[in-house]
Parts: C-alpha cells; structure tokens; sequence
C-alpha cells in the first residue's frame, strides 16, 4: 500500500515517531541502557503509534535498541491494525492466549544483540508492566545476562515535554471543554440534577469533536467536600454553588479543568472566597516559566495562602499535576516533586478551599512556552450567576 495512503490510519507522521526515538535513545545513553522494553497501553502508543486498545489476554511489547531500529511484537489478532498504524519495519506476531510471547521476546533480543545488556523497563513511578509478574520474571529467567532496570524517569520524561502536534491537540481538547462550559451557563437551570447537566456537557462534547467526557461535580451544602464523585440526582438549589471538574479527549490528547455556578444571587462570602482562590492561582499561574522548579510553585501557593490566612482545604496532596495523553500525569505540583519546567510541558494549577458554603477550586492548564506560559483553559473564570 503506498505511504501516502497508509497515512491516513497514523496517529502522527512519521518524523513524529523519529524524533521520539531519537530523544529516547539520547537518554537511554546518557543513563547507560542498551533498550527500552515498553508494554503498558499509553507507552506502547506514544513510542510506536500503535493501538492504545490494551489487552491483558494479548499483550502488545515494543523494543527499542539504542542502536538499531525498533521492533513490535503483536497477537495476531491485532495484525492488521498494528501494521498499518505503527512506522516500525519490524513487526512481529505471536498466537498464544496464554501470557506474554516469552519466546518472541528473547528470539527478538537475541537477533537484536541484547543478551546481555542494560534494558529499561517499566518498573517505578507511576509506570506498570503490561505484562503479569510472573511472566516478567519468566522472562527474565529466559534471559539471565539480561540486566532489567528503572525505565520510567526517561519515559516519563518524553511524555512529560509535549511536541507541537500534541499541543494542538491539547489546545483543541481545552477549546471544546470550554464550549461546553459555556453552554452550561446557558442551560443550567435551578433544579436541575447535577446529573442532567452533566449529560448537556457530554453531548456538548461529542457535538464539538471531542470524545471520552467526564465529570467531577458537588452542590450544595454537605456535599461541597465531595471532590471526587461523579454527578448525582442533587437538585441545584438557590443559594448554593454548583462546582464541576471537567474534561475530554481530542484525538487521545486531554483537558482538565473546572468551573463555578452560582444558582441565584452569591453572597458576599461566596464572591469574596472565589476572587482569593482565583488570585492565588492567578499568581501561581505567573510563576510558570521555563527553568522553575514545580516545587517552588508549589512553595509560593503556601505562602499566598498563607498571606490571606487561609488553608488548602482542597485535599488532593498537590496543587496541581501534568497532563497529556493520560488526565493526570506527573509532574506533581507539589513540594516533594523537584522537576524543572521546560518549554512543551503542559501542567495543570489548582490549589482549593473547601468551605460549608462552596467548593472553591478554578483548576487551569497551562502550557510551558519558551518565554513563559499560555493558559490553554480559555472558559470563563468568574462565578457565572445562573
């Protein structure tokens, strides 16, 4: 099939994919390694373009030599998508349904001269084997000379520091999630079910071009500290906020962001706590910039609070987070976490006060840029008055 043909089943061009490579290979030499083994779902995608469909029953492997070129090994059953989907030459398939293709994994190592090297693996933070336990440790007993190491700084590295295809894709999934927010302020209604204003953000969303919405929502009081629950059949009352944290996908690339109704008239209170919590992570937002530690971010969002006597009381363990092909991923915005902000990087900001009289939390993205930062959230940030 001509390439130009093929294409149109791609996720991204090829130079994409090759620039991946040669970043990763970079790294892989600077911390020793020989290869990557990658086998979870969103690592398998971001390195070789292939599904991101994971099957435990049908586990899809991608290597990937610091030498030569890359190899994937695939259940049959995945054939035909794999190889119009992947730029990788060397595609490989295997038929058992019973665990990981052990022996197409070490015939590929031995073809490749990877016997006895220093692979990198899936094994620490915030990374899993897409392949069991024991199946990882028969492998390894396949090949003893094998040397499996800690993959997941240089993996999350790569995914951390976006390109400019996914930062479009990241900036068109924030401009429909902000669409949506807007047609919410024109459709809520006061008794509505936080539930059926959630169904008009989803068709919302999937009118606009986006896929896979969700939803984070409270109202009212004794509800306002539920900040991780889907919507319920809560009657929006007057008086109370209706807080939503809110997002979706564009062509597997996500938005995370949340917004404040207020049903009637806010008091003097509820105004005054929105326009400190929005200050605070309006100056957090300013401290964005290339070369800045996340930590010291974080750091400063303490000392705002601290400055208007208050407290996170948004209890998430961060002030924010990274976020690309997965909702969430690192960095944390946090003070434990020390990664330096580089230009592509897209993080979110969203430090909260959790009150009897409202949720309090205007979650942004923001993308890294070479000078400083651009907020990709675009949607409103004042308390809309429904």
């Amino acid at each position: 099939m001509p390439e130009l043909e093929v294409a149109g089943y791609k996720r991204f061009p090829k130079e994409e994919y090759e620039a991946r490579w040669k970043k990763a290979r970079k790294l892989m030499e600077k911390s020793g390694l020989d290869a990557l083994l990658v086998c979870d779902g969103p690592n398998y995608t971001y390195l070789s373009g292939g599904t991101r469909d994971f099957s435990y029953t049908r586990p899809t492997i991608f290597i990937l030599p610091r030498e030569n070129p890359p190899t994937v090994i695939i259940h049959e059953f995945f054939k035909d998508a794999q190889k119009r989907e992947v730029w990788v030459e060397d595609v490989r398939v295997y038929t058992t349904l019973l665990g990981a293709p052990i022996d197409e994994i070490k015939k590929a190592f031995e073809e490749l001269g990877l016997t006895k090297s220093k692979v990198g693996a899936e094994l620490g933070f915030e990374q899993r084997l897409g392949v069991s336990y024991n199946d990882f440790e028969a492998l390894k007993k396949e090949l003893p000379n094998v040397k499996f190491a800690d993959a997941s700084k240089i993996l999350w590295y790569l995914r951390m520091v976006k390109s400019k295809a996914e930062i479009e894709r990241m900036r068109k999934a924030c401009e429909i999630t902000s669409r949506a927010y807007d047609v919410l302020a024109e459709s809520i209604r006061e008794g509505m079910t936080e539930a059926e204003v959630a169904k008009i953000l989803y068709k919302t969303v999937l009118e606009e071009g986006g896929a896979s919405p969700w939803a984070l929502t409270n109202s009212g009081p004794y509800n306002y500290d539920v900040v991780s629950a889907g919507p319920v059949n809560k009657a929006l009352r007057k008086g109370n906020l209706f807080w939503i944290d809110s997002g979706c996908a564009y062509k597997e690339y996500n938005s995370d962001f949340s917004r404040i109704y207020a049903i009637g008239q806010p008091s003097g209170k509820q105004k005054r706590m929105h326009k400190t919590v929005c200050r605070i992570t309006r100056s957090c937002i300013e401290a964005v910039r290339p070369g800045v530690k996340v930590s010291d971010i974080a750091r400063l969002c303490d000392r705002e609070f601290q400055k208007a006597r208050l407290e996170i009381t948004f209890r998430a363990g961060r002030i924010g987070h990274g976020v690309g092909m997965m909702v969430t991923e690192p960095p944390h915005i946090a003070k434990y976490d020390d990664t330096v902000l580089e230009p592509g990087m897209v993080i979110t900001i969203e430090p909260g006060v959790v009150t009897d009289y409202g949720c309090f939390h205007v979650e942004q993205n923001v993308l890294v840029t070479e000078k400083g930062y651009e907020i990709l959230s675009r949607a409103a940030t004042e308390l809309r008055i429904i």
